[in-house]
């Protein structure tokens, strides 16, 4: 069985992954920024510029200058659609990882899942590997049954059915997976609109946080950032280690990671 050190690692690799997602917060600033510099460029370079011409490109400088960080974060929700789905994508990746880590461990596999009886190995199978196995099981496993670990449901459905592992989700966390985890399923099938699936989906956990309706569109914000590096972290923590998240800080932050702390 794997130590909790070992297990650990891979809450960190999350985190280390969402540190550099979120370096794409700063991109608002960098074009605001930009603006600037270009426009003091000009004004070096202002030989040929009335006076007038001056004051408005001072005035421009100026208003720029005047426009706080977060109030530009909020004017781009698009970058925090993206982040969302990044991160998402290294939730799924992570978590592959670690159900292959475990299947080839081998200690906690459930032999009662009848899937194990229906997946078959073939002759190219056996050749391909040389007739050994070892330490390629879980990635059989993931190209043969193809598990999902994009919703909720189903990751939870993945590791209690192949390893006994099950864990009790408090009820905000668990609603907080869920509701993230169908955004990213409309934000890259669905253009970001509302459709019948997400409501039905998040339903059942009454996890529609913001009550979206059919046809509405998905916003979000540096917030809704927060609250899902928070829940995806907790979540991997919990599976990875059996026990409840205690070292994810309010900034969704794994303690102790970040310089200075």
């Amino acid at each position: 069985m794997m130590s909790s050190s070992e297990n650990n690692e891979y809450v960190t690799k999350l985190s280390s992954r969402f540190e550099k997602i979120e370096k794409l917060e700063s991109t608002p600033m960098v074009m605001r920024d930009q603006a600037i510099q270009c426009l003091k460029t000009v004004l070096d370079d202002s030989s040929n510029l009335v006076h007038e011409d001056k004051n408005i490109i001072q005035n421009g400088i100026k208003s720029l200058k005047n426009i706080k960080e977060e109030s530009m974060k909020e004017q781009f929700s698009v970058i925090y659609s993206q982040m969302c789905v990044l991160a998402v994508s290294s939730l799924e990746a992570i978590l592959k990882d670690y159900f292959v880590d475990s299947f080839n461990d081998k200690t906690d596999i459930n032999i009662e899942n009848k899937k194990l009886n229906e997946i078959k190995v073939t002759i190219r199978d056996i050749i391909d590997n040389e007739l050994n196995f070892d330490n390629k099981l879980g990635s059989l496993i993931l190209e043969r049954d193809k598990p999902n670990f994009q919703d909720l449901k189903s990751i939870l459905s993945n590791f209690k059915n192949y390893f006994n592992k099950e864990i009790k989700l408090e009820n905000d966390l668990q609603k907080k997976l869920c509701f993230y985890l169908e955004i990213r399923h409309l934000l890259v099938h669905k253009g970001g609109v509302v459709d019948k699936k997400f409501i039905n989906s998040t339903k059942v956990l009454d996890a529609n946080i913001k009550n979206y309706k059919v046809g509405d569109t998905v916003e979000i914000r540096s917030s809704d950032w927060i609250d899902m590096k928070q829940a995806f972290l907790s979540l991997l923590d919990m599976l990875t280690r059996g026990k409840a998240a205690a070292e994810i800080d309010n900034d969704g932050f794994l303690k102790g990671s970040r310089k200075g702390a």
